[in-house]
């Protein structure tokens, strides 16, 4: 049954205009000692940490060997998803030579404007979305080109790093999220793997130039992109830099509404969350749907007390859309005590027994569905 649900899925997400193909760097052209952005391609997981690559150095090729005591409420660390390492090498295999771990200013996701044409196509306009579906938004990450990095072709390989939940000091090498059975089979999506003309390598990375820095000793020659230039930028009255750390995205629990039989979703939905309070903590919702404004989501709440790890909660998640265009709905949850919890698993969520409704748009009840996606949400 779930594997027929996860295929009925993929056909869902390529209905909504999920290109097989990878994204790339903007640009794919860097200079020496400037930062570029990247985009983490799709269904990989991301991990929006940065404590491991703070503690790399130009040549590390162990970053699971540093020990890392965990710092509770540190804006670099993402407990739940880990972070991503962007390793440049010198040839296009992941057994060529490590040039270096290229430095992480930070890695967020961003969300098209409500306002923007791309998001908001005019009557009768065909709505181009190659990639990333809109409703996700799309995951970047700004790294760094060290200026001492010698002009010439190189390959960046994307890895993913967590703590490790026996020894949390330690990080382990994790393997990317697969892509779902029925969209592309079972292959794994392991960098920037170009699936279009029928080729299926895994383990393609990204092609990139680095060319000379016509400023010279301008640059100094730390792996610091910003710092080169000396800037000290503020927006509003706050220091440019100081608010990069919590830009990181809170882990979200998705939780797909609709029927996988038919692609119908409800005009109104509600379900009532149950998980350790002491472990985790539900933040908020948002909709999964193309303009977010466009419907109504409310979140209660939360019942139970935050005592230990496991001691029970719950929040109630209720839904109002017309115009039944919400595929799913995204809990934000937050991770309490990871030193002494964990990070959440599936299972942590459940639905409390006769709590899950749904209504046509005529108001009459329907069966509900709550499909816990376990490759988005953990």
């Amino acid at each position: 049954m779930r594997k027929a649900l996860s295929g009925i899925l993929g056909l869902a997400l390529a209905s909504l205009g999920l290109a097989g193909c990878g994204t790339f760097s903007i640009p794919r052209i860097a200079v020496q000692g400037t930062s570029i952005l990247i985009p983490v391609p799709d269904l990989f997981g991301a991990g929006f940490g940065r404590v491991l690559n703070e503690s790399l150095t130009g040549g590390d090729t162990t970053p699971g060997d540093n020990n890392l005591s965990p710092v509770a409420g540190s804006p670099l660390e993402d407990f739940q998803r880990g972070e991503l390492l962007f390793a440049l090498r010198d040839g296009p295999s992941v057994g060529s030579n490590l040039r270096t771990y290229l430095p992480v200013r930070f890695i967020t996701r961003v969300h098209f404007d409500e306002a923007s044409g791309a998001a908001l196509p005019a009557a009768g306009e065909a709505y181009l979305n190659l990639g990333t579906p809109v409703q996700s938004g799309q995951t970047v990450a700004i790294v760094d080109v060290p200026y001492n990095t010698p002009p010439n072709i190189y390959y960046v390989f994307m890895e993913r790093w967590k703590r490790d939940p026996e020894a949390p000091s330690f990080f382990v090498k994790q393997a990317p999220v697969n892509i779902p059975a029925g969209y592309f089979g079972t292959l794994p999506w392991r960098a920037w793997a170009d699936w279009t003309g029928g080729t299926s390598r895994p383990d393609w990375p990204l092609e990139i130039r680095v060319v000379a820095s016509s400023y010279g000793s301008f640059f100094d020659a730390t792996p610091r992109g910003f710092d080169k230039w000396n800037f000290n930028g503020n927006y509003s009255w706050r220091q440019y830099t100081e608010d990069l750390g919590y830009l990181v995205p809170h882990p979200k629990l998705r939780i797909w509404i609709g029927n996988p039989s038919t692609l119908e979703y409800p005009a109104a939905w509600e379900i009532t969350l149950e998980y350790p309070a002491g472990k985790l903590e539900v933040t908020g919702a948002s909709l999964g749907r193309r303009h977010r404004s466009g419907g109504f989501l409310s979140v209660s709440p939360t019942t139970g007390s935050p005592t230990g790890c496991s001691a029970p909660g719950s929040t109630r998640i209720s839904l109002v859309d017309p115009e039944r265009q919400t595929q799913w709905v995204d809990v934000v949850y937050r991770l309490r005590n990871f030193a002494n919890c964990g990070r959440a698993v599936p299972g942590d969520f459940t639905a409390m027994a006769g709590s899950q409704k749904a209504y046509n748009v005529d108001g009459n009840s329907i069966v509900p569905i709550a499909y816990f996606d376990p490759e988005y949400s953990y």
